[in-house]
């Protein structure tokens, strides 16, 4: 699905421009390359797509983990695939990458993502209480 798109932000060397970074969050990184080629290729092109600031065409918010989670999706012959992440300020946060053969989302994926999603936001507000500190201290 992913790959069929040609990238179309205009520019003429797309790799000039200043990819967004992702952190992958627990485990999500050897989930995602443990899934067949052609879905982990494609999969990869819709990462790309948002590090160039660009919408994937198959993304779809996930209200049941929590504000700004889309999950990213493909699937082959025999499952569906997911990516489930949130943009934060100047990064994408991978929360978590599973399989599934149900309609649904299973409630262990819900809850994986949620802590991974909590750990994120714990860490930003510490960053932020951090660089307050240092400049009372300046």
């Amino acid at each position: 699905m992913y790959t069929s798109n040609k990238i179309s932000d205009g520019s003429p060397n797309p790799e000039s421009r200043k990819l967004v970074p992702i952190v992958f969050q627990g485990d999500s990184r050897r989930a995602l390359q443990g899934f067949p080629d052609g879905v982990k290729s494609d999969l990869g092109y819709a990462l790309y797509q948002l590090q160039l600031g660009q919408a994937p065409p198959d993304q779809k918010p996930v209200q049941a983990i929590g504000p700004g989670v889309y999950e990213l999706r493909e699937s082959d012959a025999r499952a569906w695939y997911r990516v489930l992440y949130v943009r934060r300020e100047k990064v994408i946060q991978v929360l978590h990458c599973f399989e599934k053969r149900t309609n649904a989302i299973e409630q262990k994926d819900i809850e994986t993502a949620k802590a991974r999603l909590k750990r994120v936001l714990e860490a930003e507000r510490e960053e932020k209480r951090n660089a307050k500190q240092s400049l009372r201290k300046r």
